[in-house]
């Protein structure tokens, strides 16, 4: 049987993976990462900008970080090639501007809705040949050791906007001003988008490697997490005519989508969401200044996605994990955490695992 360094139990995580997106797995998904010595486990997760153009440099730290964290249950080791959300925007000319004080990408475009439409594949770009040569390093680096996670290419709305500049002024103009024009817009990077995503599944091997995001969930067939960041700024109406389109397109595409769902100005298109039968899982980010996902008040949401047959994922305090476990249907759910000590993790695991 295979055996990953810092994840030797694999074959097994990759079983239960498969069962919990086929819905058959009786018991939650738990993802549990804790130090082997104390203090909280950490992984750069902006290693590939922090040491840019150092791809091998970058790895190295990530398998040093790797050696000294216990990765739980299904946690495993998860090298995800990020440049901010948004790496397509800096694929189609964006320039990237990266804080590392506070691990923040920005993607600063100033294309006009011609320049957009007239978009083609650009193997030359700076920032793909980085991530080709980050993604060519890793599928040998990691063989044996961890799992290569897909960049964060994001959504077509959202990037059309970051390469529009201006963001989001010089978009929702367009949507109200040219909205045919916008459309086309939207197509053309949609298309782009699957064409980078297919190129990057070559690159990595996926038939090794399968499919990983920052999301952290692991599939054996095509698998990424949707998005669109920009619908924060669109009633429900203009969210149906502009993306709901494009999200189905996606939805059929791949075989298995979680989607996103990033605090509580994206709620009034929840509905629109889980109206797609083919969009298997609802990730809940409640975003800064709000409650965290182990609280209370998030329940009848939770609900709400697993009435609809959704799977669910959250990001859960230790110590609101069991609880928030006996308020909701502990099957279907997918829930990742962080233990400062091997004492807190293996008397959380052990609770999970006699009640659930």
């Amino acid at each position: 049987m295979f055996h990953m360094l810092y994840k030797e139990d694999w074959e097994e995580t990759k079983r239960i993976f498969e069962e919990w997106w086929d819905g058959v797995l009786g018991r939650p998904l738990i993802q549990v990462v804790y130090p082997k010595d104390e203090g909280l486990p950490w992984i750069d997760s902006c290693a590939f900008l922090h040491y840019y153009p150092n791809v091998e440099e970058a790895l190295e730290k990530l398998f040093q970080q790797f050696s000294r964290i216990v990765f739980g249950k299904e946690a495993y080791p998860n090298v995800w090639m990020n440049l901010g959300p948004g790496s397509l925007a800096a694929y189609l000319g964006a320039e990237i501007k990266f804080d590392p004080r506070s691990n923040t990408s920005w993607f600063l475009g100033d294309f006009s809705l011609k320049d957009l439409e007239d978009k083609e594949f650009d193997p030359e770009n700076k920032w793909w040949r980085y991530t080709c040569q980050a993604y060519e390093t890793a599928r040998e680096m990691c063989r044996g050791k961890a799992i290569i996670g897909f960049t964060d290419l994001l959504d077509a709305v959202t990037v059309t906007g970051q390469l529009r500049g201006n963001f989001p002024t010089n978009l929702l103009r367009d949507m109200f001003t040219k909205r045919e024009r916008v459309k086309r817009v939207f197509e053309r990077i949609h298309d782009l988008l699957f064409e980078y995503y297919e190129e990057s599944c070559r690159i990595i091997n996926v038939q090794e490697n399968g499919y990983s995001t920052w999301a952290g969930i692991w599939s054996a067939k095509r698998h990424f997490v949707l998005q669109c960041d920009f619908m924060v700024y669109l009633s429900p109406r203009m969210f149906r005519e502009f993306i709901f389109p494009l999200i189905l397109e996606e939805c059929e595409y791949f075989n298995r989508t979680i989607w996103h769902l990033d605090g509580p100005l994206e709620l009034p298109h929840l509905d629109s969401l889980l109206s797609i039968e083919d969009l298997d899982c609802i990730q809940w980010i409640p975003g800064a200044g709000n409650p965290d996902s182990g609280e209370e008040c998030w329940v009848p949401l939770y609900r709400k996605i697993q009435d609809k047959g959704k799977l669910l994922q959250i990001f859960v305090p230790p110590e609101k994990v069991t609880k928030i476990l006996k308020r909701i249907t502990p099957k279907g759910v997918a829930i990742r955490t962080a233990c400062a000590s091997s004492t807190e993790a293996r008397k959380l695991i052990k609770e999970i695992e006699e009640k659930f």
